[in-house]
């Protein structure tokens, strides 16, 4: 499950990205966000996922407003034939987190679980922001670290990129807890490009975010119209592209 586990990882960091547009047909015609209006709307997307060129079948990932300024984002795996011999359709995160007036979001709780009987790779992460701790376990092996402001988890911290690019702001630097360990990203622009799939052509805002030491990086296709929801992304490794992920439909919630 090691390889499934890493692909999956990658995967599900990737879709967490809030939509906020108001679809007018069935994926065809748009309403932009107010172009002052920052903020998340619930939704679900799926994509299509390709290791290596092959498909492995596909993700769906759902952000729901709880209430409250809290939110839930949740992101599973629904192999196909092929997938479902290095994954399970049981794999999921599940990110609940705090979104405040000033714009900030605040992871709370994070839980990963990659669908098989042995919990050895599963993570949970609970976030004390009154205490500045993180506490929890991974890969078997309880974790109880400080909490550095602005740090977040392998989901929400896609949904800051998102929040940061419609408030027209730099992102730069962001800090993610991953297991136990606190990892520091470079996000930058690499301007825009066209991008079609299989829920239109879009004018997609190109992201590429990099880690300081890895031989890995990743880059993002968000698209305006659609609030910054990804369309698109790619993972490099060695430099030679080995996951793609593509947008095959959304839904827009309320």
């Amino acid at each position: 499950m090691r390889i499934a586990t890493c692909i999956a990882a990658f995967l599900i960091s990737i879709i967490a990205m809030p939509c906020m547009a108001e679809t007018q047909t069935a994926a065809k015609k748009y309403t932009l966000m107010e172009p002052d209006k920052v903020m998340l709307r619930p939704y679900t997307a799926r994509y299509n996922v390709k290791f290596r060129g092959i498909s492995g079948g596909d993700i769906e990932a759902t952000l729901t407003n709880l209430g409250n300024g809290h939110y839930r984002f949740r992101s599973h795996l629904l192999p196909n034939f092929l997938g479902k011999l290095f994954t399970s359709d049981q794999a999921e995160d599940v990110s609940e987190f705090e979104l405040g007036a000033d714009g900030v979001i605040k992871p709370l709780r994070f839980r990963s679980e990659d669908g098989s009987s042995d919990s050895k790779d599963d993570i949970a992460l609970d976030f004390d922001w009154q205490n500045n701790v993180v506490k929890g376990h991974a890969e078997g092996k309880d974790i109880s670290m400080p909490l550095k402001a602005g740090t977040q988890d392998r989901l929400t911290i896609q949904l800051t990129a998102s929040l940061a690019l419609q408030a027209k702001h730099d992102i730069g630097m962001l800090n993610m807890q991953e297991r136990n360990e606190l990892q520091q990203f470079k996000i930058s622009q690499q301007g825009t490009e066209d991008v079609h799939t299989d829920v239109g052509d879009f004018h997609a805002v190109v992201l590429l975010s990099e880690r300081e030491g890895s031989s890995r990086s990743s880059r993002y296709w968000y698209a305006p119209e659609l609030g910054y929801i990804p369309v698109h992304a790619e993972r490099t490794s060695k430099g030679k592209v080995d996951i793609v992920m593509r947008l095959k439909s959304v839904k827009l919630g309320e």
